[in-house]
Parts: C-alpha cells; sequence; structure tokens
C-alpha cells in the first residue's frame, strides 16, 4: 500500500523519560512513508537531548512554552503529508496502526477522521484495561453522540489533511479540550470512522487541571458547535 507520506506530530512537554518510547514506536510501524515531528514546547528537563539522539531520523522544532493547541499548529505548519496523526509524547502506537487507518481511507473517500480503541496503560507502562470504540454509521448518529462527550482518544486519531483547509487549525484558546473542538469542527465536513479494538497505549496520570475548567471549556465548544450543525440543517 502506497498512499502518500503520513505525517505524525507529536507535541512534548517534559516527557524525557517517554518520548523515546512514543518516537519508537511509530519508527517501527509497518508503513514506511511516515514523517515524524516532534514539537519541543518548551520543556526543561532532559526532553532536549532525547530528541538529539533521534537526529535525520525525526524533524524537531523548538518552541516556548505556549500549549498542546499551538504546538500541533507549529507541527502541521511542517508537515508535508496528505494524511496527519496527532499522537501524545507519553503513549505509543501499537502495530499497523498506520496501515490499518489508511485503508479504511483507500475504501472510503467519504471518510475524513479515522480513529480506534485504546488501551489504558499505568505510568509505569503496565497493563490497566481496554476501550474499544463504538461504531456509529450515519453522520447524524455521529454528530449526536460527541455532542454527548469527547469519546475520541487524540493519540488514535488519523485525518486527511486536506480539510483543515476547510476547518482550520487547532484553537489556541483552548489548553483543555482543543482536540474535541476540532473534532466538532471536523464533523461538519467529513464521516469519521472507528477501528473498535485497541491500536494505541495510552498512558493514564490521572487529570491535574481543574475539573470545572474542563467543564466551561466544553460546554462553550458544544454550544458553538450546535449553531454550526443548525446551520447546515441539523435538527438536535
Amino acid at each position: 500500500m502506497q498512499m502518500g507520506t503520513v505525517s505524525v506530530i507529536i507535541p512534548v512537554y517534559n516527557h524525557e523519560e517517554f518520548i523515546g518510547e512514543a518516537i519508537e514506536s511509530v519508527l517501527v510501524q509497518s508503513y514506511p512513508y511516515t514523517q515524524i515531528i516532534v514539537v519541543n514546547d518548551g520543556s526543561t528537563d532532559g526532553t532536549k537531548d532525547v530528541l538529539e539522539t533521534y537526529k535525520g531520523r525525526i524533524e524537531v522544532i523548538h518552541q516556548s512554552n505556549a500549549g498542546p493547541s499551538a504546538a500541533r499548529n507549529n507541527g502541521i505548519s511542517r508537515a508535508t503529508g496528505e494524511f496527519i496523526c496527532f499522537f501524545d509524547s507519553d503513549d505509543k502506537f501499537l502495530p499497523g496502526k498506520i496501515v490499518r487507518q489508511l485503508s479504511i481511507f483507500q475504501s472510503r473517500p467519504d471518510v475524513g477522521l479515522v480513529h480506534t480503541g485504546i488501551n489504558i496503560v499505568h505510568k509505569n507502562g503496565d497493563y490497566w484495561y481496554t476501550m474499544t470504540k463504538p461504531v456509529y454509521h450515519t453522520r447524524e448518529e455521529q454528530i449526536v453522540r460527541l455532542l454527548e462527550a469527547n469519546y475520541i482518544a487524540c493519540p488514535t486519531v488519523m485525518i486527511r489533511r486536506e480539510l483543515l483547509s476547510q476547518v482550520g487549525l487547532f484553537n489556541e484558546k483552548y489548553h483543555r479540550a482543543e482536540d474535541y473542538d476540532m473534532w466538532l469542527r471536523l464533523l461538519t465536513c467529513c464521516n469519521f470512522a472507528a477501528i473498535p479494538e485497541p491500536l494505541v497505549d495510552y498512558r493514564w496520570h490521572g487529570r491535574n487541571i481543574s475539573a470545572y475548567r474542563d467543564f466551561v471549556a466544553e460546554q462553550e465548544i458544544k454550544e458553538a458547535a450546535r449553531k454550526r450543525f443548525a446551520a447546515l440543517g441539523y435538527n438536535l
């Protein structure tokens, strides 16, 4: 299979103990046409030194700390791929992830985003439990379910790069729920597809940012999304 380049964008902030494992999990994917872009978001630990060991195999952008939205946008500006994966610096791609997602894009031109299930692992990498993802077949069902809650894990997502010209980049106003805002915007112009089984190990650290702040951001994002969908004729 040759469907063009897949750009994998990895923001990192103070994850010297995990970033190498994340990069390795992309390098060993069976699909050879990948561009790995790591955006060092002002790390103050040894992250920069770890990235130096991958010189020639990855592209690195160093920026002052500005948050995940700005880091992903910076990575997108460097990306050359027809497809983009959003990944996190403490997680791992499982074997076959990229090829499995590309096969859906190849057979489904109406699909603009493919996400997968995840294995939740502890900070030390030990397996905790698996979250498989539901498959919603119609656009309206996808809209209704996504407005209920963000069931899409960012590190599992691959999108068609061309769609960003329609919906824009990540909103840098949001430091949490920025991915939720992006998924809801993408859903205005394409269908989503899910691979239910896990193709990413997602490392759980616990939440260290105010749940109230998350709630306020999510409500604001949902309200804006409802208005967009209503303008498109959806009766939600």
